[in-house]
């Protein structure tokens, strides 16, 4: 006999799609569509994820954070030092059938330094929550500057 015929519920399936590089693709791909030249930054760069500016002006770095369920988990150091201007692209990846494909948060790190939240015995991570972003989503004139 079958565990749901048993009386005991099945497991939730988790997605098989890694959220990082999936995010990062949606976020070009986006990006591309609003006119922006975009580029994948290579599998060995930590410090961003894509290169982005417009066509014919130099490229700036941008770091994508993708989530399927909120909050995001973010390294403390980047709201601190020269990393703190930098745009970050927070990415909710849609849940369901009903859900569109990702909702995209564009901001500068120095901007969601006061949302991070920090649990006491933390150092170097935290938590930004999908409330907090959200006065942030479809922010993409960010990068025109």
């Amino acid at each position: 006999m079958g565990l749901i015929a048993g009386g005991k519920a099945k497991k939730k399936r988790r997605s098989r799609i890694p959220a990082g590089p999936a995010g990062a693709r949606l976020v070009m791909e986006e990006l591309l569509r609003r006119g922006f030249d975009a580029r994948l930054a290579d599998s060995d760069t930590k410090k961003y994820d894509l290169l982005v500016g417009l066509y014919g002006s130099p490229l700036k770095p941008v770091h994508v954070r993708t989530v399927h369920v909120g909050p995001w988990y973010v390294r403390s150091a980047h709201f601190v030092g020269a990393i703190e201007n930098q745009v970050t692209v927070y990415v909710l990846l849609g849940l369901g059938n009903n859900s569109s494909c990702a909702r995209f948060f564009v901001t500068q790190n120095s901007n969601m330094k006061t949302e991070l939240r920090q649990p006491p015995n933390w150092r170097e991570f935290g938590l930004i929550d999908v409330e907090a972003a959200k006065q942030y989503e479809d922010n993409w004139d960010l990068l025109r500057t």
